[in-house]
Protein backbone atom coordinates (compact mmCIF):
# COMPACT_ATOMS: atom_id res chain seq x y z
CA UNK A 1 0.00 0.00 0.00
CA UNK A 2 1.45 3.49 -0.69
CA UNK A 3 2.31 5.51 1.82
CA UNK A 4 -0.71 8.61 1.26
CA UNK A 5 -3.23 5.50 0.88
CA UNK A 6 -2.35 4.46 4.53
CA UNK A 7 -2.73 7.88 5.70
CA UNK A 8 -5.93 8.01 3.86
CA UNK A 9 -7.02 4.57 5.43
CA UNK A 10 -6.41 5.65 8.71
CA UNK A 11 -8.66 8.86 8.89
CA UNK A 12 -11.24 6.76 7.59
CA UNK A 13 -10.85 3.96 10.35
CA UNK A 14 -10.63 6.50 13.40
CA UNK A 15 -13.72 7.61 13.35
CA UNK A 16 -15.17 4.02 13.75
CA UNK A 17 -15.33 1.83 17.21
CA UNK A 18 -12.43 -0.71 15.74
CA UNK A 19 -10.37 2.21 14.72
CA UNK A 20 -7.43 2.04 17.15
CA UNK A 21 -7.68 -2.26 16.50
CA UNK A 22 -7.31 -1.71 13.37
CA UNK A 23 -4.81 1.10 12.92
CA UNK A 24 -2.64 -1.55 15.38
CA UNK A 25 -3.09 -3.79 12.58
CA UNK A 26 -2.40 -1.34 9.70
CA UNK A 27 1.08 -0.77 11.86
CA UNK A 28 2.07 -4.20 12.16
CA UNK A 29 1.62 -4.99 8.43
CA UNK A 30 3.87 -1.95 7.84
CA UNK A 31 6.33 -3.05 10.43
CA UNK A 32 7.03 -6.38 8.11
CA UNK A 33 7.67 -4.40 4.76
CA UNK A 34 10.46 -2.25 6.72
CA UNK A 35 11.68 -5.29 7.95
CA UNK A 36 12.27 -7.47 4.93
CA UNK A 37 15.57 -5.95 4.12
CA UNK A 38 18.90 -7.68 3.59
CA UNK A 39 21.44 -8.35 1.06
CA UNK A 40 21.45 -10.63 -1.99
CA UNK A 41 24.02 -13.69 -1.62
CA UNK A 42 24.55 -16.59 -3.54
CA UNK A 43 24.72 -20.03 -2.18
CA UNK A 44 26.73 -23.18 -3.26
CA UNK A 45 24.07 -24.61 -5.65
CA UNK A 46 23.93 -21.20 -7.59
CA UNK A 47 20.52 -20.39 -6.48
CA UNK A 48 19.94 -16.41 -5.24
CA UNK A 49 18.73 -15.77 -1.92
CA UNK A 50 17.64 -12.23 -1.96
CA UNK A 51 16.57 -11.01 1.65
CA UNK A 52 18.66 -13.20 4.16
CA UNK A 53 18.99 -10.48 6.69
CA UNK A 54 22.09 -9.40 8.38
CA UNK A 55 23.41 -9.37 11.78
CA UNK A 56 26.28 -7.00 12.74
CA UNK A 57 29.16 -7.88 15.30
CA UNK A 58 32.16 -5.21 16.15
CA UNK A 59 33.94 -7.11 13.38
CA UNK A 60 31.83 -6.73 10.88
CA UNK A 61 28.97 -9.53 8.71
CA UNK A 62 28.31 -12.38 11.27
CA UNK A 63 27.91 -15.66 8.66
CA UNK A 64 27.48 -18.48 10.90
CA UNK A 65 24.03 -19.55 10.57
CA UNK A 66 23.21 -20.97 13.89
CA UNK A 67 24.43 -18.20 15.65
CA UNK A 68 21.77 -15.82 13.62
CA UNK A 69 19.29 -18.15 14.19
CA UNK A 70 19.49 -17.37 18.42
CA UNK A 71 18.51 -14.13 17.21
CA UNK A 72 14.93 -12.98 17.09
CA UNK A 73 16.09 -11.43 13.56
CA UNK A 74 12.01 -9.67 13.26
CA UNK A 75 12.39 -7.31 15.58
CA UNK A 76 16.10 -5.90 14.71
CA UNK A 77 16.25 -3.12 12.90
CA UNK A 78 20.52 -3.14 12.05
CA UNK A 79 20.26 0.51 10.17
CA UNK A 80 19.53 1.84 13.54
CA UNK A 81 22.10 2.59 15.78
CA UNK A 82 21.45 1.94 19.50
CA UNK A 83 20.50 5.14 21.23
CA UNK A 84 23.44 6.40 24.06
CA UNK A 85 22.97 4.73 27.66
CA UNK A 86 20.78 7.28 29.71
CA UNK A 87 22.62 8.63 32.97
CA UNK A 88 22.12 7.17 36.11
CA UNK A 89 20.10 9.41 38.33
CA UNK A 90 21.89 8.18 41.15
CA UNK A 91 25.34 9.72 40.81
CA UNK A 92 24.05 12.88 39.11
CA UNK A 93 22.03 13.68 42.14
CA UNK A 94 25.24 12.79 43.96
CA UNK A 95 26.88 15.74 42.06
CA UNK A 96 24.04 18.32 42.51
CA UNK A 97 24.17 17.67 46.17
CA UNK A 98 27.97 17.79 46.09
CA UNK A 99 27.93 21.08 44.55
CA UNK A 100 25.33 22.76 47.06
CA UNK A 101 27.27 21.29 49.60
CA UNK A 102 30.39 22.78 48.90
CA UNK A 103 28.60 26.31 47.94
CA UNK A 104 26.54 26.38 51.77
CA UNK A 105 30.22 25.35 53.04
CA UNK A 106 32.17 28.59 51.87
CA UNK A 107 28.90 30.67 51.87
CA UNK A 108 29.31 29.82 55.92
CA UNK A 109 32.80 29.94 56.40
CA UNK A 110 33.97 31.69 59.72
CA UNK A 111 35.79 34.66 60.33
CA UNK A 112 38.37 34.65 62.06
CA UNK A 113 39.93 37.59 64.17
CA UNK A 114 43.23 36.40 65.00
CA UNK A 115 44.63 38.26 68.27
CA UNK A 116 46.88 41.44 68.89
CA UNK A 117 50.15 40.66 68.84
CA UNK A 118 49.75 37.23 67.19
CA UNK A 119 52.99 35.51 66.67
CA UNK A 120 52.31 32.07 65.95
CA UNK A 121 50.18 32.14 62.63
CA UNK A 122 48.02 29.32 61.02
CA UNK A 123 49.43 27.21 58.62
CA UNK A 124 48.87 24.83 55.74
CA UNK A 125 49.26 21.01 56.25
CA UNK A 126 51.31 20.56 53.08
CA UNK A 127 53.49 23.01 54.05
CA UNK A 128 54.42 21.63 57.84
CA UNK A 129 54.41 18.45 56.78
CA UNK A 130 57.78 19.02 54.64
CA UNK A 131 59.29 19.76 57.84
CA UNK A 132 58.70 17.15 59.92
CA UNK A 133 59.55 13.59 60.24
CA UNK A 134 57.18 10.11 61.10
CA UNK A 135 59.08 8.77 64.07
CA UNK A 136 57.40 5.85 66.84
CA UNK A 137 56.97 7.10 70.47
CA UNK A 138 60.11 3.80 70.81
CA UNK A 139 62.08 5.48 68.75
CA UNK A 140 64.75 7.96 69.87
CA UNK A 141 64.81 11.73 68.63
CA UNK A 142 68.68 11.01 66.52
CA UNK A 143 66.97 7.79 64.52
CA UNK A 144 64.84 9.18 61.02
CA UNK A 145 62.87 6.26 60.75
CA UNK A 146 60.50 7.63 58.09
CA UNK A 147 60.63 9.45 54.91
CA UNK A 148 56.77 9.34 54.22
CA UNK A 149 53.81 9.46 56.60
CA UNK A 150 52.37 6.36 57.70
CA UNK A 151 48.27 5.66 57.33
CA UNK A 152 46.01 3.39 59.04
CA UNK A 153 45.28 2.09 62.90
CA UNK A 154 49.14 1.48 63.81
CA UNK A 155 50.02 5.05 63.16
CA UNK A 156 48.66 5.89 66.21
CA UNK A 157 51.77 5.21 67.90
CA UNK A 158 53.26 8.16 65.67
CA UNK A 159 54.78 11.39 65.79
CA UNK A 160 55.02 14.16 63.90
CA UNK A 161 59.02 15.21 64.99
CA UNK A 162 60.33 18.65 63.57
CA UNK A 163 63.44 18.19 61.98
CA UNK A 164 64.99 20.82 63.80
CA UNK A 165 65.04 21.14 67.12
CA UNK A 166 62.13 23.38 68.87
CA UNK A 167 64.35 25.85 70.42
CA UNK A 168 66.18 26.38 67.28
CA UNK A 169 63.11 26.89 65.11
CA UNK A 170 61.31 29.68 68.06
CA UNK A 171 64.33 31.62 67.96
CA UNK A 172 63.67 31.76 64.17
CA UNK A 173 60.74 33.97 63.70
CA UNK A 174 60.89 32.76 59.69
CA UNK A 175 60.64 29.45 60.54
CA UNK A 176 57.75 26.51 59.94
CA UNK A 177 56.15 27.35 63.33
CA UNK A 178 55.53 30.95 63.10
CA UNK A 179 52.85 29.98 60.52
CA UNK A 180 51.78 32.47 57.70
CA UNK A 181 50.16 36.06 57.50
CA UNK A 182 46.49 34.69 56.17
CA UNK A 183 46.26 38.82 54.92
CA UNK A 184 49.20 38.25 52.75
CA UNK A 185 49.29 34.56 51.99
CA UNK A 186 46.44 32.03 50.63
CA UNK A 187 45.64 30.07 54.15
CA UNK A 188 43.65 27.31 53.62
CA UNK A 189 40.96 26.10 56.21
CA UNK A 190 39.86 22.37 56.11
CA UNK A 191 36.19 21.69 55.57
CA UNK A 192 35.38 17.98 56.94
CA UNK A 193 31.66 17.42 55.40
CA UNK A 194 29.43 14.42 56.24
CA UNK A 195 26.29 14.02 53.99
CA UNK A 196 23.13 12.75 55.83
CA UNK A 197 20.69 13.49 52.91
CA UNK A 198 19.66 15.91 50.16
CA UNK A 199 20.82 19.14 52.37
CA UNK A 200 21.10 17.94 54.75
CA UNK A 201 24.94 17.53 56.52
CA UNK A 202 27.09 19.07 58.75
CA UNK A 203 30.48 20.90 58.31
CA UNK A 204 33.48 21.02 60.43
CA UNK A 205 36.16 23.69 59.68
CA UNK A 206 39.07 22.49 60.76
CA UNK A 207 42.01 25.22 61.64
CA UNK A 208 46.32 24.02 61.61
CA UNK A 209 48.39 26.11 63.52
CA UNK A 210 52.27 24.90 63.18
CA UNK A 211 52.65 25.52 66.87
CA UNK A 212 50.49 26.42 69.88
CA UNK A 213 52.58 28.37 72.94
CA UNK A 214 51.47 27.40 76.24
CA UNK A 215 50.85 29.61 79.40
CA UNK A 216 53.12 31.41 81.97
CA UNK A 217 52.72 29.70 85.64
CA UNK A 218 53.91 31.52 88.57
CA UNK A 219 55.87 29.08 90.09
CA UNK A 220 58.51 28.29 93.34
CA UNK A 221 61.69 26.21 92.06
CA UNK A 222 61.72 23.37 95.04
CA UNK A 223 65.43 21.99 93.44
CA UNK A 224 65.24 18.17 93.05
CA UNK A 225 61.43 18.24 93.46
CA UNK A 226 61.33 20.76 90.49
CA UNK A 227 58.96 23.69 89.82
CA UNK A 228 55.69 24.26 92.53
CA UNK A 229 52.68 26.14 91.14
CA UNK A 230 52.07 29.55 93.16
CA UNK A 231 48.98 31.65 93.14
CA UNK A 232 49.00 34.72 91.94
CA UNK A 233 48.15 37.94 94.28
CA UNK A 234 46.52 41.17 92.93
CA UNK A 235 48.61 39.87 89.43
CA UNK A 236 51.82 39.66 90.67
CA UNK A 237 53.80 36.29 90.65
CA UNK A 238 56.47 36.07 94.06
CA UNK A 239 58.29 33.27 92.54
CA UNK A 240 59.30 32.50 88.69
CA UNK A 241 57.30 32.88 84.98
CA UNK A 242 57.71 29.95 83.60
CA UNK A 243 55.64 28.77 80.55
CA UNK A 244 54.08 25.09 80.49
CA UNK A 245 51.60 23.60 77.86
CA UNK A 246 53.40 24.55 74.69
CA UNK A 247 53.23 21.86 71.83
CA UNK A 248 54.28 21.42 68.25
CA UNK A 249 50.54 20.90 66.08
CA UNK A 250 47.62 22.67 66.83
CA UNK A 251 44.05 21.61 65.77
CA UNK A 252 40.95 23.79 66.10
CA UNK A 253 37.85 23.61 64.93
CA UNK A 254 34.12 25.04 64.91
CA UNK A 255 31.34 23.41 62.95
CA UNK A 256 27.73 23.55 61.40
CA UNK A 257 24.75 21.52 60.94
CA UNK A 258 22.59 21.92 57.78
CA UNK A 259 18.82 20.49 57.82
CA UNK A 260 17.08 21.41 54.94
CA UNK A 261 18.23 25.00 54.46
CA UNK A 262 20.35 27.37 53.21
CA UNK A 263 20.92 28.51 56.64
CA UNK A 264 22.45 26.26 59.37
CA UNK A 265 20.49 25.31 62.06
CA UNK A 266 22.90 24.93 64.69
CA UNK A 267 26.38 26.08 65.65
CA UNK A 268 29.24 24.71 67.59
CA UNK A 269 32.58 26.32 68.43
CA UNK A 270 35.65 24.13 70.29
CA UNK A 271 37.61 26.02 72.76
CA UNK A 272 40.37 23.40 74.73
CA UNK A 273 38.17 20.83 76.54
CA UNK A 274 35.07 22.84 76.45
CA UNK A 275 32.89 23.86 73.85
CA UNK A 276 29.14 25.44 72.97
CA UNK A 277 26.10 25.15 70.86
CA UNK A 278 24.14 28.06 69.54
CA UNK A 279 21.20 27.24 67.73
CA UNK A 280 20.53 30.05 64.35
CA UNK A 281 17.87 32.53 64.88
CA UNK A 282 16.78 33.47 61.26
CA UNK A 283 14.43 36.25 61.96
CA UNK A 284 17.33 37.98 64.01
CA UNK A 285 20.05 36.78 61.60
CA UNK A 286 22.52 35.46 64.47
CA UNK A 287 23.15 32.89 66.74
CA UNK A 288 22.17 32.33 70.05
CA UNK A 289 23.55 30.04 72.87
CA UNK A 290 22.23 27.17 73.89
CA UNK A 291 23.93 24.99 76.31
CA UNK A 292 27.73 24.13 76.65
CA UNK A 293 29.72 21.20 77.33
CA UNK A 294 32.99 20.37 79.28
CA UNK A 295 34.92 17.20 77.46
CA UNK A 296 37.35 16.71 80.04
CA UNK A 297 38.30 18.40 83.39
CA UNK A 298 36.38 19.28 86.09
CA UNK A 299 37.94 22.27 86.23
CA UNK A 300 36.72 23.73 83.21
CA UNK A 301 34.00 25.61 82.68
CA UNK A 302 34.66 28.69 80.64
CA UNK A 303 31.60 30.83 80.09
CA UNK A 304 30.36 31.77 76.46
CA UNK A 305 28.10 34.73 75.09
CA UNK A 306 24.72 34.87 74.39
CA UNK A 307 25.27 35.44 70.86
CA UNK A 308 27.43 35.03 67.83
CA UNK A 309 27.11 37.89 64.92
CA UNK A 310 27.69 37.55 60.94
CA UNK A 311 29.78 39.40 59.56
CA UNK A 312 27.86 42.86 57.92
CA UNK A 313 28.54 41.34 54.40
CA UNK A 314 27.88 37.66 53.87
CA UNK A 315 27.22 35.25 55.80
CA UNK A 316 30.18 34.44 57.99
CA UNK A 317 29.80 33.89 61.92
CA UNK A 318 32.26 36.04 63.12
CA UNK A 319 35.06 34.39 65.76
CA UNK A 320 38.25 35.24 67.75
CA UNK A 321 41.37 33.03 68.09
CA UNK A 322 43.06 33.00 71.80
CA UNK A 323 46.71 34.59 71.14
CA UNK A 324 49.15 31.82 71.20
CA UNK A 325 46.36 28.83 72.48
CA UNK A 326 44.02 29.94 69.35
CA UNK A 327 41.30 28.59 71.28
CA UNK A 328 37.71 29.63 69.15
CA UNK A 329 36.34 32.17 71.40
CA UNK A 330 32.22 34.01 70.31
CA UNK A 331 33.57 37.15 71.75
CA UNK A 332 36.95 39.52 72.19
CA UNK A 333 38.01 39.44 75.69
CA UNK A 334 40.06 38.01 78.24
CA UNK A 335 38.18 34.34 79.20
CA UNK A 336 39.40 32.05 81.93
CA UNK A 337 38.76 28.68 81.13
CA UNK A 338 40.51 26.91 84.24
CA UNK A 339 39.62 27.54 87.91
CA UNK A 340 42.49 26.51 89.22
CA UNK A 341 45.06 27.79 88.49
CA UNK A 342 43.64 30.44 86.65
CA UNK A 343 44.56 30.15 83.03
CA UNK A 344 43.02 32.41 80.98
CA UNK A 345 43.02 33.52 76.99
CA UNK A 346 42.91 36.64 75.38
CA UNK A 347 41.35 37.65 72.27
CA UNK A 348 40.56 40.61 70.50
CA UNK A 349 40.56 42.42 66.85
CA UNK A 350 43.88 41.69 65.57
CA UNK A 351 43.73 40.95 62.13
CA UNK A 352 41.14 39.21 60.07
CA UNK A 353 41.24 35.71 58.46
CA UNK A 354 38.56 35.35 56.55
CA UNK A 355 38.43 31.71 55.67
CA UNK A 356 36.20 31.78 52.57
CA UNK A 357 38.95 33.13 50.43
CA UNK A 358 40.46 29.03 50.37
CA UNK A 359 38.39 25.91 51.73
CA UNK A 360 40.16 22.67 51.12
CA UNK A 361 36.90 20.68 51.35
CA UNK A 362 37.46 17.28 52.76
CA UNK A 363 34.52 14.95 51.72
CA UNK A 364 34.22 11.26 51.42
CA UNK A 365 33.25 10.93 48.30
CA UNK A 366 35.51 12.24 46.84
CA UNK A 367 39.53 11.30 47.42
CA UNK A 368 41.10 12.18 50.31
CA UNK A 369 44.76 13.26 50.94
CA UNK A 370 46.66 10.59 51.97
CA UNK A 371 47.28 12.56 55.75
CA UNK A 372 43.97 12.00 56.36
CA UNK A 373 44.39 8.83 56.95
CA UNK A 374 47.05 9.43 59.49
CA UNK A 375 45.94 8.53 63.20
CA UNK A 376 48.75 10.06 65.14
CA UNK A 377 50.42 12.99 66.93
CA UNK A 378 51.03 16.35 65.21
CA UNK A 379 54.08 16.80 66.75
CA UNK A 380 57.29 16.46 68.77
CA UNK A 381 56.78 13.97 71.89
CA UNK A 382 56.63 15.85 75.55
CA UNK A 383 59.93 17.33 77.31
CA UNK A 384 60.95 18.86 79.87
CA UNK A 385 58.68 17.50 82.43
CA UNK A 386 58.38 18.03 85.91
CA UNK A 387 60.11 15.73 87.99
CA UNK A 388 57.79 14.00 89.64
CA UNK A 389 56.15 13.07 86.02
CA UNK A 390 57.01 10.00 86.43
CA UNK A 391 54.43 9.23 89.21
CA UNK A 392 51.41 10.89 87.04
CA UNK A 393 52.37 14.84 87.70
CA UNK A 394 52.04 15.56 83.83
CA UNK A 395 53.26 19.43 84.11
CA UNK A 396 55.81 19.69 80.78
CA UNK A 397 57.21 22.83 79.05
CA UNK A 398 56.47 21.17 76.32
CA UNK A 399 53.53 18.38 75.87
CA UNK A 400 52.13 16.16 73.30
CA UNK A 401 51.63 17.11 69.74
CA UNK A 402 47.59 17.07 68.94
CA UNK A 403 45.61 14.05 67.20
CA UNK A 404 44.77 15.21 63.26
CA UNK A 405 41.21 15.02 62.20
CA UNK A 406 40.69 11.11 61.84
CA UNK A 407 40.76 10.67 65.74
CA UNK A 408 38.66 13.79 66.33
CA UNK A 409 34.81 12.72 67.47
CA UNK A 410 31.60 14.63 65.52
CA UNK A 411 29.95 17.71 67.47
CA UNK A 412 26.90 16.84 65.06
CA UNK A 413 24.72 13.11 64.33
CA UNK A 414 23.05 12.95 61.53
CA UNK A 415 18.92 12.99 62.23
CA UNK A 416 15.92 13.53 60.41
CA UNK A 417 17.30 13.18 57.32
CA UNK A 418 15.85 11.95 53.98
CA UNK A 419 17.09 11.23 50.46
Amino acid sequence: MHRTGCASAFLRISDGVGGPLLFLLLLLQLSSLQLSVGTTTTTASGTTDRWRPQRFGGGGVIDDRDERLQDNEIVEDHRVKPSAPLTPVEPLFDYVASLYMEKMVRRWAPLIWLAPDEQFLPGSVTDFLNHVTPKPRSLSNDIQQHSKVPMGPDSQSWFLVTKSEVEQLLENTTSVLYGQNPNTTTVPVYAHVTQCGHKHFHVSYWLFFPFSQGKPICTLDMGLLGPLPLPVFNNRCFGTLKEFGSHVGDWEHMSLMFNGYDEPEEMYVSVHDAGAFYRFDRNRRKFVFNRQEVRKGFLQKPKFPEVVHLTDEGNHPVLFAAKGSHGLWTAPGKHKYVRIPRLYDDSGYGFPWKTWLKVDVLNSSKKLPIWMQYYGKWGNQRSKCHPLSKMGLQICQFTDGPTGIPMKQHDFRCHNATN
